[in-house]
């Protein structure tokens, strides 16, 4: 009514119009205001296979508090499971870089869909971009014996010329412990690795770089 508005006249003037009703998780009625503000804005997601793993990358700016973070991964792009989760801590309005490495040892899809889940404190979710990995048959391969093994494994290949390897052994967490540079004739190979005994027992992954070909094979290593 204004300040000088009337108290007589048509009880019910003008056209019946819906308005917005009050919630009390919402309180304001303003038109422009919006529930909830969404945890953060992906900037990328990107990723690279690496052997037996994809190392994944991406980066956010957290408008709100950010609980963590879900790995998804998918073989049909319909159906996703979580693989690993991130707890980093994210710092609000900044940019944050965030990395995540996925074993696909076992994996036999030759096609890998990947997406990161974000899970806000108060329970709002996001989803980056879809990142597609296809993984590379391997048309040379590695033998390892003995395997389980307990100081000293040899290394079976073939080459297809004289050239250098390099050697890397990687533990579960995807560390380099251990690397060298051997020299191998064309033809049929046995290079051997000495001092295993020096590594805790568990799962390892050797992997032999060989003109620009990447061999690999899980070692199990007990005392």
């Amino acid at each position: 009514m204004g300040n000088f508005g009337s108290f007589v006249g048509d009880a019910t003037p003008g056209s019946r119009t819906t308005v917005q009703r009050s919630l009390v998780s919402q309180p304001d009625r303003d038109w422009r205001f919006v529930g909830y503000v969404l945890p953060v804005e992906f900037l990328s997601l990107s990723g690279v296979l690496q052997t037996d793993q994809v190392l994944l990358n991406w980066s956010v700016i957290a408008a709100k508090e950010v609980d963590h973070f879900d790995v998804e991964r998918s073989i049909d792009n319909s159906t996703y499971i979580a693989t690993g989760q991130v707890w980093d801590p994210v710092t609000l309005h900044e940019p944050q870089y965030l990395s995540f490495a996925d074993n696909i040892f076992d994996l036999s899809a030759n096609i890998i869909y990947y997406r990161i889940r974000v899970i806000g404190k108060n329970g709002d979710t996001k989803y980056s971009n879809i990142l597609i990995v296809r993984k590379q048959k391997e048309k040379t391969t590695l033998t390892v014996t003995p395997n389980p093994a307990r100081e000293n494994v040899s290394l079976i290949f073939e080459a297809d010329r004289e050239t250098a390897v390099f050697i890397r052994l990687v533990d579960f967490s995807g560390k380099t412990i251990l690397q060298q540079e051997q020299r191998a004739a064309k033809g049929i190979n046995t290079l051997r690795i000495a001092g295993l005994y020096k590594f805790a027992n568990g799962m390892y992954t050797v992997q032999v770089y060989m003109n620009d070909k990447i061999l690999s094979k899980k070692l199990y290593l007990i005392k």
